[in-house]
């Protein structure tokens, strides 16, 4: 009867025995497990931007960039090369090249990751998460049996899933491949695929994916993945450089880095960082005689460091110049970061006028065009491909262009006096922002300072028919005919951030093939539409630029070219405008003020028009 039963018992076995067998071959095949070692890490790319003698940088910016940079060589090799312009400001004394930004790793939205093989990751680290987190883990299959069962006894007491009893491997497993839910399933999955790893790998090619991929919190809207991530991003400084307290603080932050997050449970995580630099110390894993740990006063400028980082926008640049669609090998990626930097900035300021404000940028080489946009929630193409605004005076240059072509010279004189015409729907006089000090001026200076009867004169002396004609050729969805609707000579087009820039690609190749007449007349900010604006830095250099302001302030343009890049640059009001007043925006004090400070303080010097 016994083995009756025994035989049955082997035979209703077998079937469950085949369902464990499929069910742990089906959750190994599921998991990709090149996710865990990723064999040789990818070179990065021999690339490198150029700081040139006579430019300045923002300091703070500069040193952060540096840090996220490939550029391995110590702060020492650059020291000689600055001098302090001020506190804030450092100048470049001795032109100098600084490698490309690390390669971005993640494949994750609004995420950074820098990895790095196990030979770079310090012992303190190594040793020091095994003491603290897994101190079985060179010994155990994956799995630690003795803190499984301390794991169901805290379970079977709580009368609920509480303590995990995870290894290293389990934790690198969940990290990679499951959610945090809290099932007996998933517990199951994850204990087979730690066994399997750990019969499969190393300990410390283990190890060295679980430095890698582990997230450690988030800053600024950016998740931080990997240790040496976490070094660069938190510390401002490679992995290599951290000292022992600060490697007590990201093996600190493991345990939650939400609940120990050093911006908002700063006190929390003081406590538990002290905690596992005295467990490290009791390893004996660095000198205790030196003194390393924190002052109140120390946490306190780290804790507001890392504020101010966040709110500059840093980490947002950094990961938007790493990861953009449009990334191209020939464009300074300094300049794209400072660019991102700035636009927070001037959106930040902005606020207390309208807060729904957003910052468009189309800039360049004049064969190359890389996109900005400050809402990285909304599509980026559509919004500066398709999204079309008014372009209000920046239209202007292109049309003196055109009046060149027509025989015209730029230092002809040119009546400043009210023109009239009549229309169809009425008659039309154009508005002057400001009265001109006289009845004439030569057409340079009527560019300069932005007259609109002028304009609108030399089009009707030439023809409307011809100026349409050649309007056409560069903006194709002009209303016609012409000289019926004359407002479109004083910026009553629409046009998308990159269609304006094509526009200007275009006035830019023309200027080296007619003489750049119209190009120097707006190449002296001290007699433009920017000239109450220009910091004395800019104020003597020669460089290309044209305002334009539309839609009672909705819209704010500003277009320059300081001889390396051409930028389009719009800064305006996204919602509905229906019932809501003109704002006090100037593209002279939005889009130009956000492209000073990019082109002043991106380590390049202002060139001449470059032709071919």
């Amino acid at each position: 009867m016994l083995l009756k039963r025994l035989k049955i018992l082997l035979l209703l076995s077998v079937p469950f025995v085949a369902l464990c067998v499929i069910f742990v071959v089906k959750t190994i095949n599921d998991a990709d497990l090149s996710q865990v070692i990723s064999g040789k890490l990818s070179e990065h790319e021999q690339k490198s931007v150029i700081f040139e003698e006579g430019s300045f940088i923002v300091k703070d910016e500069f040193l952060f960039f540096k840090a996220n940079s490939n550029d391995e060589r110590f702060t020492s090799v650059f020291k000689n090369k600055f001098e302090n312009f001020n506190e804030r400001i450092l100048s470049i004394n001795e032109t100098f090249e600084l490698k490309a930004l690390r390669n971005n790793n993640c494949h994750y939205n609004r995420c950074l990751q820098y990895k790095i093989p196990f030979y770079n990751i310090p012992i303190i680290l190594s040793k020091g998460l095994i003491g603290i987190e897994d101190f079985r883990f060179l010994d155990h299959i994956g799995i630690d049996y003795i803190s499984i069962l301390r794991a169901i006894v805290a379970d079977i007491k709580a009368g609920a899933l509480v303590q995990g009893g995870s290894t290293l491997t389990q934790q690198l497993v969940k990290n990679i491949y499951f959610t945090n839910e809290k099932s007996f399933s998933r517990k199951i999955k994850e204990a087979i695929l730690a066994v399997y790893i750990d019969f499969k790998f190393e300990k410390s090619d283990i190890l060295e994916a679980y430095f890698n991929e582990v997230f450690w919190g988030s800053l600024g809207g950016v998740r931080v993945k990997g240790v040496h991530t976490a070094a660069v991003l938190y510390f401002n400084k490679p992995i290599s450089e951290l000292d022992p307290y600060e490697s007590a603080i990201l093996v600190s932050m493991l345990k939650g880095p939400g609940y120990y997050h050093p911006i908002y449970r700063t006190e929390r995580l003081k406590g538990r960082a002290n905690f596992i630099f005295n467990k490290l110390q009791d390893l004996n894993l660095f000198d205790s005689n030196e003194s390393y740990q924190w002052s109140d006063e120390k946490w306190d400028r780290w804790r507001q460091g890392l504020k101010d980082f966040q709110e500059k926008g840093f980490y947002e640049a950094i990961y938007l110049t790493t990861t953009r669609k449009n990334k191209d090998k020939d464009l300074n990626e300094y300049r794209f970061f400072k660019t991102v930097v700035a636009s927070k900035g001037l959106l930040e300021d902005l606020k207390k006028i309208e807060e729904n404000l957003a910052v468009k940028i189309s800039f360049g080489p004049k064969d190359k065009e890389t996109f900005y946009y400050s809402k990285f929630e909304r599509n980026v193409e559509k919004a500066l491909l398709e999204e079309r605004h008014g372009v209000g005076s920046t239209l202007k240059p292109v049309l003196y262009q055109i009046y060149l072509q027509h025989g015209y010279k730029i230092d002809d004189l040119v009546s400043t006096e009210p023109v009239t015409l009549d229309l169809i729907s009425g008659v039309w006089t154009p508005s002057e922002s400001h009265t001109p000090d006289a009845s004439e001026y030569p057409i340079s200076q009527a560019l300069q300072e932005s007259l609109n009867n002028p304009i609108v004169r030399l089009a009707r002396d030439i023809g409307f028919e011809k100026v349409e004609e050649d309007l056409k050729s560069r903006i194709a969805d002009i209303k016609t005919p012409l000289s019926q609707y004359p407002a479109q000579l004083l910026g009553a087009v629409e046009l998308s951030v990159h269609e304006l820039h094509q526009v200007y690609r275009d006035f830019l190749e023309k200027e080296c093939e007619q003489g750049s007449q119209v190009y120097e007349a707006l190449a002296d900010p001290r007699k433009t539409t920017i000239r109450r604006m220009v910091k004395p830095a800019l104020r003597d250099q020669h460089f290309f630029g044209k305002t334009g302001t539309s839609n009672n302030g909705f819209d704010n343009l500003f277009v320059g070219y300081d001889g390396h890049d051409l930028f389009t640059i719009w800064v305006g009001y996204e919602g509905s405008r229906a019932n809501k007043k003109g704002l006090r925006l100037y593209g002279s004090t939005t889009a130009f003020r956000l492209y000073q400070e990019i082109i002043l303080y991106s380590g390049q010097r202002i060139a001449s028009l470059a032709c071919e």
